[in-house]
């Protein structure tokens, strides 16, 4: 007895296209989390208000340098970093002061809490 007696061959390629699925479906779920991580999950951990600080001196250089603000805020004097809730998202505040500043006195600088810059402007909003 062989196996084309036990199975028809319209059953042969149900089966063949069964397992061709099964192997596709089982390789998609090798990803992040499932044997190889890339990363993406890894939790980046938070920032204290000296690097707060730190950052944000980092980013007033930067945006001199792209000229977003005046050469005068490489001299601004630091305020304040604090955390604050905006609705569910907590992001660092840390404001600088200018008295020479010709588009504002105090600038305002938005962290994510791992530091990563959000946003500056004048308006602390």
């Amino acid at each position: 007895m062989n196996l084309n007696t036990i199975i028809s061959k319209g059953e042969t390629m149900k089966i063949l296209t069964l397992l061709i699925t099964f192997t596709f479906c089982s390789i998609s779920y090798a990803g992040p989390g499932h044997g190889h991580s890339h990363g993406h999950s890894q939790m980046v951990p938070a920032i204290n208000d000296e690097a707060a600080k730190a950052t944000g001196l980092t980013h007033i250089a930067r945006l001199v340098k792209a000229k977003k603000i005046d050469s005068t805020w490489t001299k601004a004097i630091f305020d304040k970093a604090v955390k604050k809730n905006y609705g569910k998202k907590t992001e660092w505040l840390v404001t600088f002061n200018n008295e020479k500043g010709v588009k504002g006195k105090k600038l305002y600088i938005f962290l994510k809490p791992s530091g990563e810059f959000v946003a500056a402007n004048f308006t602390g909003k």
